[in-house]
């Protein structure tokens, strides 16, 4: 049941990202991408967070209607991974028995993770385009990070927005849909109650 249960959620997971991709395809570094990528792994685990990142990322890379990603696409996935790694080590500290309510302080600090992993994205992908286009010192390097200044500050604020709005309710969502099912249903992640289904 778990296994069938991390494939529909990797899939729903990553169908939802692609389209809202497309969806919000108009505006500059606003995707639901990385919240998520986070939620995937903080309620499922690891696992399923990592494999949505990459799925997505890959997928977006070569159906993007910008064009295919090309040789920076391993960097775009790494960089996605980032957000699978900070839910899952998030779902550590906050467990399924501490959930907040929709109002909590603490759903400022999942949008301060999720900023803080996309200026390392931004950081990541800006230094990989400059490597893929030649650049071959420090200050040709750091001109590619101060032109894309513009576009990591509206990335780490949407990230910043969603991590702390839209990201709790979704958390909460998927507790309650998985919980319906039993504790045998948890997959990891924050679900603290695979361990109190004897598996």
């Amino acid at each position: 049941m778990q296994k069938s249960l991390e494939v529909a959620m990797v899939a729903a997971f990553t169908s939802a990202i692609v389209g809202s991709d497309f969806a919000l395809a108009p505006y500059a570094d606003v995707k639901l991408l990385d919240t998520l990528v986070f939620v995937a792994s903080f309620v499922f685990g690891l696992r399923v967070g990592a494999s949505v990142a990459v799925l997505s990322e890959t997928i977006w890379g070569f159906v993007s209607p910008f064009g295919m990603a090309g040789a920076i696409l391993p960097f775009l996935v790494g960089g996605e991974l980032l957000f699978a790694l900070a839910g899952y080590g998030a779902s550590r500290v906050w467990k399924y028995s501490d959930r907040p309510g929709p109002l909590s302080i603490r759903n400022l600090f999942f949008g301060a993770i999720l900023s803080i992993c996309a200026f390392a994205w931004d950081f990541e992908t800006n230094l990989a385009t400059g490597l893929l286009a030649g650049a071959a010192s420090v200050p040709s390097l750091l001109a590619y990070e101060v032109y894309g200044i513009p576009f990591m500050i509206a990335h780490e604020i949407s990230d910043f927005a969603l991590g702390s709005l839209l990201a709790p309710g979704i958390i909460a969502l998927s507790w309650r849909m998985v919980a319906m099912r039993g504790p045998r249903s948890i997959v990891g992640g924050a679900g603290t109650l695979r361990s109190e289904g004897g598996e």
